[in-house]
């Protein structure tokens, strides 16, 4: 059992801060080395790290979540693993992130266990109608903007579309946390918060920078400035029951 899924397992009763969720490609990491680029975002203050590649093997993607999920171990950080199911449960993170076309939330809850972690992307008001949220401990929703940093066939959502699946979910389930991707940055993230998500995935915001631990520290403020000034408006109003996760 590895330091990651004890570590999800604790905050099970307690709860994970979603706030700056960091989605790692190793393809993108300016300086091609995963764990540092996890290190330096987790000294930064990113909250949840995902791993994602689409051209590892199985067995190199595991010992690559081993790895970072060790490394990160003095930060409580979540780490959760993009699509395949099988190498979160060996690696024993105990959290993964799905997609539509990935197993289903309920094969994968049957595989990870109770305890587990899972997150699923929608991207429409009908995918959120029709999401197990029940079996789910977060959603994120986009892509919200363009970005070069995946394939997308669909279309950018954008701000109304992201307002008007997070307003979806929350008529099922108010408590249920929501994070917004694709494209997001210093530029239009207050607008993202104003949508009512508890917290924002990023990839090349911080993937892409010469200084990674800079760059979450500048996006990881700046949520919080955010996030206090607005819930002292009372404009930020869905904030997440940490009491799920």
């Amino acid at each position: 059992m590895t330091a990651a899924f004890q570590t999800v397992r604790q905050m099970g009763s307690d709860g994970i801060d979603l706030s700056l969720y960091l989605v790692i490609n190793p393809e993108q990491c300016t300086n091609a080395n995963v764990v540092q680029t996890a290190t330096s975002a987790a000294q930064g203050g990113v909250t949840a790290i995902q791993l994602r590649s689409k051209t590892m093997d199985a067995s190199r993607l595991e010992a690559m979540v081993i790895d970072v999920a060790d490394a990160l171990g003095p930060w409580n950080i979540p780490v959760f693993v993009n699509d395949c199911v099988e190498v979160a449960a060996s690696a024993g993170t105990g959290a993964v992130h799905l997609g539509q076309d990935d197993m289903t939330v309920g094969d994968a809850r049957a595989v990870l266990g109770e305890n587990a972690c899972i997150g699923l992307t929608v991207h429409s008001r009908h995918e959120a109608r029709n999401a197990p949220l029940q079996l789910l401990d977060y959603v994120s929703v986009g892509g919200v903007f363009p970005t070069c940093s995946k394939v997308n066939p669909d279309p950018p959502i954008g701000l109304d579309g992201l307002r008007g699946v997070v307003n979806s979910l929350r008529l099922r389930d108010r408590r249920i946390p929501i994070i917004a991707i694709s494209g997001i940055t210093m530029h239009n993230l207050e607008s993202v918060l104003r949508c009512g998500v508890d917290g924002v995935a990023v990839v090349s915001a911080i993937c892409e920078s010469e200084n990674p631990r800079l760059a979450a520290q500048t996006l990881r403020n700046r949520i919080d400035e955010l996030r206090i000034r607005m819930e002292t408006g009372n404009e930020y109003t869905n904030r997440v029951d940490h009491s799920r996760l």
